[in-house]
């Protein structure tokens, strides 16, 4: 019974590998990367953070997230249809044309998508046969969403989640510092599709009988993710905030998709406070940032840090983001070519002397290595570098 229980599981599989949308997902995880590593190299000059550092530290809620809502699938029956799984996918890929993260939450790629299977077989659209949405798979649809939506707010609490620094220029004409909080996930899991809707008997897929009715099981890809700019407050405070709004907005929604089980209709509610309530959570993260002055701005005295090269010495000694280089080795500076002087004219060992978050002065002593970065990858709020090779080339070309 067991070994044929995991063979059928290995069939499962085995048919993820079937299906495009794995190999989109895997194209969208390289083209979020390339396309924020293109602009870290525009401004700043070098790659701060390594390719598919989007996903990275995602595993272990990852498989959290399958487990969960796999076995749910199996033991409490949610079924899906092969129509409510085109659906999904084409809003992913749709979605996700322009390598973004933004709509990749479950309140916008499931919500999108029981909203078209509710409303498309009203329409000549498509020709379909049968009822595409039933009330059974109603609470199947809600009670994913809310888990993925559980998932993600725990993305966003985790603390080694990361924030990517960008450049821009202020109303006043200023160049300074905000933070994108994006990430993604890949979460594929098990559910049930009715034998029934296949026309042919499919070699790959196990298949269960659950009472009278015949099922496939199924390894369906599933991808989520999220994207905010954070200005107004660090990105570690926003995060958590953010975090603790979904977190919040999951349970209100896991409540209702679980009063679906028994009230199928309930399950729209679950999924419009999903998709309203994200909206809200989105629009409340912009009006913080809307005409208010960054946190990460530049200094009279002092140079701000906006980020740290990861595995750098800054990491190593915890210079945070938000943290201003007050002197190094007793010098005072406010460019960055006096902490790069300061540095190099240090010796084997270097001070600084940090005025953190909360107003106060730390000191900070360590060696200062051959292979250890020439600026400790801190990376400062100035001029993007692509400004100043440009200003470079013209005085070079001027001169001659």
């Amino acid at each position: 019974m067991l070994e044929t229980g995991l063979l059928e599981v290995a069939k499962g599989i085995g048919r993820l590998f079937m299906n495009p949308l794995l190999y989109w997902i895997i194209l969208l995880f390289i083209a979020v990367s390339y396309k924020r590593i293109k602009k870290e190299r525009l401004q700043f000059g070098t790659k701060i953070f390594p390719i598919l550092t989007e996903v990275k530290y995602t595993i272990g809620l990852s498989l959290l997230g399958s487990f969960i809502i796999s076995v749910l699938s199996i033991t409490l029956g949610i079924v899906f249809t092969k129509d409510i799984a085109v659906i999904l996918m084409v809003v992913i890929v749709i979605f996700t044309l322009t390598a973004s993260t933004s709509f990749l939450s479950s309140s916008y790629t499931i919500g999108m998508a029981f909203i078209v299977a509710l409303l498309l077989p009203f329409t000549d659209l498509i020709p379909i046969q049968g009822e595409m949405m039933q009330p059974a798979y109603y609470f199947g649809l809600s009670l994913v969403l809310a888990i993925l939506l559980l998932i993600e707010a725990l993305l966003l609490l985790s603390k080694r989640a990361p924030s990517y620094p960008e450049l821009i220029k202020s109303e006043r004409g200023v160049w300074i510092g905000q933070h994108h909080l994006k990430r993604m996930a890949f979460i594929p899991f098990f559910c049930l599709f009715p034998s029934s809707m296949f026309t042919m008997e499919l070699p790959l897929l196990p298949y269960v009988d659950i009472g009278n009715e015949s099922y496939m099981i199924v390894l369906f890809p599933f991808v989520i993710g999220y994207h905010y700019k954070v200005l107004a407050e660090l990105p570690q405070k926003a995060a958590k905030k953010i975090g603790k709004a979904v977190l919040f907005l999951s349970i209100i929604v896991l409540c209702f998709a679980l009063i679906s089980m028994y009230y199928p209709a309930v399950s729209m509610v679950a999924v419009a406070c999903a998709i309203l309530g994200k909206e809200l959570i989105m629009f409340t993260n912009s009006s913080k940032n809307m005409n208010k002055m960054s946190v990460l701005h530049p200094m009279n005295d002092g140079l701000k840090v906006l980020t740290t090269i990861p595995d750098s010495p800054a990491e190593r000694l915890g210079i945070l983001i938000g943290e201003t280089i007050i002197k190094v080795n007793g010098r005072a500076i406010n460019e960055t070519n006096q902490f790069y002087e300061a540095l190099q004219n240090s010796g084997a060992f270097f001070k600084l002397e940090v005025l953190d978050t909360n107003g106060e002065v730390r000191f900070i002593n360590s060696a200062l290595y051959d292979t250890d970065h020439h600026e400790l990858g801190i990376v400062f709020i100035g001029e993007p570098y692509h400004m100043k090779a440009e200003l470079k080339t013209e005085s070079k070309a001027e001169s001659s």
